[in-house]
């Protein structure tokens, strides 16, 4: 499972970003959302190769991006980060739902949503200097993931399907409507839409967020967890 959640994470950011093969790993990078630690890092790594790390912080640096590098599980490769400089900056915790939902409504947008979805986003994330390159992003992904709203519009997130596996994506809430459900109320149309598919919901969180104990009274558990590295 742990293989089709990666392909899951790495193709819905490869939507976002622009990816470039490496020797054994991916390396993702979008200058108009330079330095975010999910859609700008090195990730899927598959070896210890000291020549990727550099190549990699070379492209990083081009980008303007502080680098970032995720781990999984990978000791010998933990170690070659910290022997170049790197520091632990977060932990990802990959999490699962295996509580069954009750069906929920809620909007998948057209081209015609695609402002409102943005609107979202940005204010949940503080990003609203991204809200062309959003809305650019949606215009040409939205064949490929199900952005969805809330019955009030206040929350969104994105689905995306791959490998029997729907991943949970930018899930956020405008910051004046928290704590009312609206979120809450995606997951359990998410799981919902999962469920009826036979398909397995994932979501990340880090743990900066503090979002564990949240996501664990919603019928979440972890699968497993990624060490990400910065400099």
């Amino acid at each position: 499972m742990i293989q089709q959640i990666e392909f899951n994470d790495l193709g819905f950011t490869g939507l976002w970003s622009n990816a470039t093969k490496l020797e054994c790993g991916t390396l993702f990078l979008n200058q108009n959302l330079a330095d975010d630690v999910f859609f700008d890092k090195l990730a899927g790594i598959t070896c210890t190769s000291e020549d990727m790390i550099d190549e990699s912080i070379t492209y990083f640096q081009k980008n303007h991006s502080v680098p970032c590098i995720y781990s999984l599980q990978y000791p010998e490769l933990d170690c070659l980060l910290e022997k170049k400089g790197f520091v632990r900056y977060d932990i990802q915790h990959v999490l699962k739902r295996t509580r069954p939902s009750k069906k929920i409504n809620a909007m998948k947008i057209t081209h015609d949503d695609i402002g409102l979805w943005t609107r979202i986003f940005c204010e949940a994330y503080d990003c609203l200097d991204w809200s062309s390159q959003v809305a650019s992003i949606l215009e040409n992904t939205l064949d490929s993931v199900d952005y969805v709203v809330d019955e009030s519009r206040v929350s969104c997130m994105a689905l995306y399907e791959k490998n029997s596996i729907l991943g949970l994506y930018c899930l956020g809430t405008l910051p004046s409507k928290r704590y009312r459900g609206a979120a809450t109320s995606l997951i359990d149309f998410a799981s919902y839409h999962a469920d009826s598919k036979n398909l397995t919901l994932i979501l990340e969180t880090y743990e900066k967020d503090n979002l564990l104990e949240f996501y664990a009274k919603l019928g979440f558990e972890q699968v497993y967890y990624k060490t990400v590295y910065t400099i």
